[in-house]
């Protein structure tokens, strides 16, 4: 299992350290991308081949919430398992997290395989670190709407299509995937039957404390060098939680605030335990479809 563990490490690097672009699919006909929550505000480079985005742009604003008929719902032994979606700021320890619930249990847990334009090199195989295809061919995929997410990163494109999600449930795993949150509510279908978990930070005061020997990839670096936390990424933490908590709340199903990283792993295989055999409200047409 451990290209799967790389892979949780490696994926979104490369998106981290760039623009990263959220197509909207599933019968949803909006113009343009957004730009992502885990750039830095910092960070004013755009792709001027794909969207240039203004500043207002910066977080989507989510659609106003409306009422939504819903049925109750419980997973059959023969089902495929709901799609778990992980929301969070950057440095919230989304990446730690999935690490852990990938260890405790490799055959039940997966994560997707990225796709990716870039060379291979000698060392990889393609579908085991990423899934190695043309430009044309992802650019073709981008114009079909295949991808959830994706990113150019020097000069190549690396995204996270929405067949990958299916492969792992395919296999009768759970998947675990984080998006950015203005990407959740285009998952939210009967094929996927999401279940979404809001990673939350603790106080700053927490942070100061907890994180002041961790480590955290920062989009301003080019090379991407891990570096010790500094206040500014602190302070710009608790502002894009709040800035998602506020927008997008009533995507989410459930808030774990990582302030202990077992504590809060305990806590979330506590969740996906009681979602394998409990029953739970979910929207009407998941039931009905």
């Amino acid at each position: 299992y451990d290209y799967q563990l790389q892979n949780i490490c490696f994926r979104w690097f490369a998106l981290l350290a760039s623009n990263i672009y959220i197509p909207f699919f599933l019968n949803v006909t909006i113009a343009g991308f957004r730009r992502s929550f885990r750039l830095s505000r910092k960070d004013k480079k755009t792709n001027k081949t794909m969207y240039e985005c203004k500043k207002s742009d910066q977080y989507d604003t989510a659609d106003v919430p409306t009422y939504e008929e819903v049925a109750k719902y419980r997973r059959q032994p023969n089902e495929k398992y709901r799609l778990i979606v992980l929301v969070g700021p950057v440095g919230v320890g989304l990446n730690e997290l999935k690490r852990k619930l990938l260890i405790s249990d490799t055959h039940h847990y997966g994560v997707t395989v990225p796709h990716t334009t870039r060379p291979r090199r000698s060392q990889e195989s393609d579908g085991v670190e990423y899934t190695f295809i043309s430009k044309h061919l992802f650019e073709t995929d981008i114009q079909n709407n295949k991808f959830i997410e994706y990113g150019e990163y020097k000069n190549n494109y690396y995204g996270t299509s929405i067949d990958s999600v299916r492969a792992v449930l395919a296999k009768n795993k759970v998947c675990l995937l984080d998006v950015q949150p203005h990407t959740v509510k285009h998952l939210k279908t009967f094929e996927f039957k999401p279940f979404v978990i809001f990673i939350k930070p603790p106080s700053i005061e927490r942070l100061r404390e907890t994180r002041r020997n961790a480590k955290i990839i920062s989009s301003k670096d080019e090379k991407g060098a891990a570096k010790p936390f500094q206040e500014e990424d602190f302070q710009e933490m608790i502002k894009s939680a709040q800035i998602m908590e506020s927008q997008y709340n009533h995507l989410f199903d459930k808030v774990v605030v990582n302030d202990d990283l077992t504590t809060a792993y305990n806590e979330l295989k506590t969740i996906f335990d009681k979602l394998e055999r409990e029953t739970f409200w979910v929207p009407v047409s998941w039931v009905h479809s």
